[in-house]
């Protein structure tokens, strides 16, 4: 298996040197690359994802950190009022706090799978805009090859991310401007 790989990664070490080549030697091939990674960090679209996301679950974290509050309040209660409470009263408060520990956990996991899974929705959302609006600028542009973060070396000349970038930026631009005039 690793051998398969090897040679895969020297193919298209070989495919991608040739076809740099015939761009130097002027026979036409165009290449670009794009910095996927700059990009999902760079859109505006991906802040209006993180504001969503926020949007959404703000409340339930909120929710959970008041909880978390109060169970602290029950073990400080404790700590202070012990010494005047029978052992049957501080089992049955170490019950509550115990009780209130295992809710906060529950709560706390459901919240993060919860996020995770929105997450992951939010980021294949915008790896889909991304990765359409480099087709669309590959194919406006005549490109032969576009390539991404696997690359050891591109050239200046060869990155698109730029061109993707400000593509994006009108996209959303026009659909900022098409809600506020559709108020």
């Amino acid at each position: 298996m690793r051998m398969r790989e090897i040679s895969a990664v020297f193919l298209l070490c070989m495919i991608t040197a040739s076809a740099a080549q015939a761009v130097e030697n002027g026979l036409g091939s165009k290449i670009g690359f794009v910095n996927i990674n700059l990009l999902l960090q760079k859109i505006p679209q991906a802040t209006e994802a993180t504001q969503r996301l926020e949007a959404s679950f703000g409340g339930r974290k909120t929710e959970i950190l008041e909880f978390q509050k109060s169970c602290k309040k029950m073990e400080e209660m404790l700590e202070r009022e012990s010494v005047a409470l029978s052992q049957q009263q501080k089992q049955k408060q170490l019950r509550k706090i115990r009780s209130c520990s295992s809710e906060l956990k529950l709560m706390d996991e459901e919240y993060g799978a919860d996020l995770r899974i929105a997450q992951a929705e939010e980021l294949q959302k915008l790896q889909k805009l991304v990765y359409k609006t480099v087709d669309q600028i590959a194919n406006s542009e005549k490109f032969d090859l576009i390539v991404n973060e696997s690359v050891i070396f591109a050239s200046p000349r060869a990155d698109i991310s730029l061109k993707v970038l400000n593509a994006l930026q009108r996209v959303s631009e026009q659909a900022t401007s098409g809600k506020a005039v559709s108020k």
